[in-house]
């Protein structure tokens, strides 16, 4: 019946057909089954690119039947780490999940989910030495892990690992959220470790880190580092605007030199959906003036607007709310 649908359907059955084809009799598979296993694992040959989703519908169906060294026999020859060693712990067998760890974590995934198993099974400290090492392998949830780990830590009240997990979490993903806590935890050490998280921040290239740039910037009054996180003209405005306020008492040059190109091609271009953006520009450019004592340039740059756009009823309106 595969074997018609994968005609007619033009599908991919190969994975099942070779499933039935192999049964449980397939003497490879008999012989990991039974510990017996060499580098191929359950194949004769080479490994076809469907082995690891077989490997996890056959470790399913072993869990199910409570046939447990079949399990451990299969996942360990298969390559499936974490369900190896997850297993392991369940059973009760830490020890030798622990030395099995050593040699066959590869990734933070694979770390995780033993940290978090041993967890689930009472052995806490052993989750942290999992956590730990974790720590040092690629992945996709170095953040995730560090900073459980870093939680799982402090519970335990070992401050130094919490902050040490803390710290990885921040240069995988810095937030605000994380600097403040790594304050928290270094304590009297904290003169020491913020300088290295402000470079950190600093040298920082990956996307999605501005918001967290700028809330950490400010909070340390650190305004030329906040305007180099937003120098471009494409980050959201709500995120200009906080470092604008923040850099009028400072560099009043600089938001005008910013906040007029921002502003001027709304009105230009006759944005009317957008003008109260404009405005909210043209009052920082507006403090800025007055931040420089130059009430009489405002005043000329802003008759100069309302003569341009004095037909601009709405735009008009909005600009009440600039002052004079």
């Amino acid at each position: 019946m595969l074997e018609t649908w994968q005609d007619e359907l033009d599908g991919n059955f190969d994975m099942s057909l070779e499933a039935l084809r192999q049964g449980w009799d397939y003497p490879p598979l008999q012989q990991v089954l039974q510990g017996n296993f060499t580098d191929q694992g359950a194949w004769e040959g080479e490994a076809p690119d469907f082995a690891d989703d077989l490997a996890l519908i056959r470790l399913q169906l072993l869990d199910r039947q409570h046939r447990q060294e079949e399990y451990l026999h299969l996942a360990a020859a298969e390559g499936q780490t974490t369900q190896h060693l997850t297993k392991l712990v369940v059973l009760g067998r830490v020890q030798e999940a622990m030395t099995a760890a050593q040699t066959d974590l590869a990734t933070t995934e694979e770390a995780f989910a033993l940290a978090q198993t041993l967890r689930e099974q009472q052995h806490v400290p052993e989750a942290l030495e999992i956590a730990q090492a974790g720590l040092s392998l690629p992945g996709n949830c170095l953040y995730t892990l560090a900073t459980w780990a870093s939680d799982l830590a402090e519970g335990l009240g070992n401050q130094p690992i919490a902050l040490a997990a803390r710290i990885s979490a921040f240069k995988t993903k810095p937030s605000f959220r994380d600097y403040r806590k790594i304050e928290d935890l270094a304590g009297d050490i904290w003169t020491d470790v913020k300088p290295y998280l402000l470079e950190t921040l600093r040298h920082y290239r990956d996307w999605g880190a501005e918001e967290a740039k700028v809330d950490i910037f400010l909070h340390e009054q650190l305004i030329d580092d906040a305007i180099a996180t937003i120098k471009d003209s494409y980050y959201r405005s709500e995120l200009v605007h906080r470092v604008m306020e923040a850099a009028i008492p400072h560099h009043p040059d600089w938001v005008i030199e910013k906040a007029r190109p921002l502003a001027e091609p709304i009105m230009e271009q006759g944005k009317a959906d957008r003008y109260d953006q404009a405005v909210k520009w043209l009052k920082q450019v507006r403090a800025a003036y007055l931040q420089l004592g130059q009430q009489s340039e405002w005043s000329a740059y802003r008759a100069q607007l309302v003569h341009l756009y004095a037909r601009k009823r709405k735009l008009m309106e909005l600009f009440k709310q600039l002052g004079q």
